[in-house]
């Protein structure tokens, strides 16, 4: 009886100091059972859910996490149920988001993997999800400097260039002209020469302004 109790204990402690191990780590961590039911949520889950553990608990994974493509916004099959199913780990493929409960999408990666026991039998499986908010709107910024002018916020002559190669490569393969307009800004130098390059600036700012509005959808400025 006391070895019993004393083992019951010892349980009780690794149990108590897995949770806290896992309520004090930055990513998301859902643990399911072999039906893909949700066991536990530690409370950075919760927050990227919008789900309690109170409600979220014996709800099917699905239910709480679902993920579409951040490009299509196709839905992207229950990949708990597919690492279940195949009995191995399952990384996120491509840029997925979270669509969470009452609350707007989020952008994150995730991993999935089975839980086995002692004899290598599966018992559940673990999902962990990171939050890339950050790292996909830093990325973001960084393609858009690539391809954007800092002035005027238009489009860079490198990218005019690839999308003019790119027209012209294809072109065989579509229907419709396409046409170019070289457009001069007349006295552009005396604005410089006079007023100083902040005015020229300031200048080409406005003109981009004002031609941006009146772009049809696949136009290039």
């Amino acid at each position: 009886f006391v070895a019993r109790k004393r083992m019951e204990a010892a349980l009780f402690e690794e149990k108590e100091r897995a949770q806290v191990t896992l309520a004090s780590i930055a990513d998301a961590v859902v643990t399911v059972d072999t039906a893909g039911r949700i066991e536990f949520m530690n409370p950075v889950a919760e927050r990227l859910t919008g789900w309690p553990l109170g409600e979220a608990r014996q709800r099917p994974v699905a239910e709480v996490f679902a993920v579409v493509d951040e490009a299509t916004g196709a839905p992207i099959a229950d990949p708990v149920a597919r690492a279940l199913g195949e009995g191995s780990a399952i990384e996120a493929e491509g840029n997925v988001v979270l669509l969470c409960r009452g609350a707007e999408s989020i952008a994150i990666d995730y991993s999935v993997a089975p839980i086995r026991d002692r004899t290598a039998r599966t018992v559940g499986a673990v999902l962990v999800v990171q939050d890339m908010s950050r790292e996909r709107q830093y990325a973001a910024r960084l393609s858009n400097l690539a391809s954007h002018d800092p002035l005027t916020g238009l489009l860079n002559r490198r990218e005019f260039e690839q999308r003019v190669r790119a027209t012209v490569e294809h072109r065989e393969a579509e229907e419709g002209q396409h046409a170019v307009l070289y457009l001069d800004l007349d006295q552009f130098k005396v604005v410089n020469d006079t007023s100083g390059h902040a005015a020229g600036d300031e200048l080409l700012r406005q003109v981009g302004a004002l031609l941006r509005p009146r772009l049809r959808e696949g136009d290039v400025l």
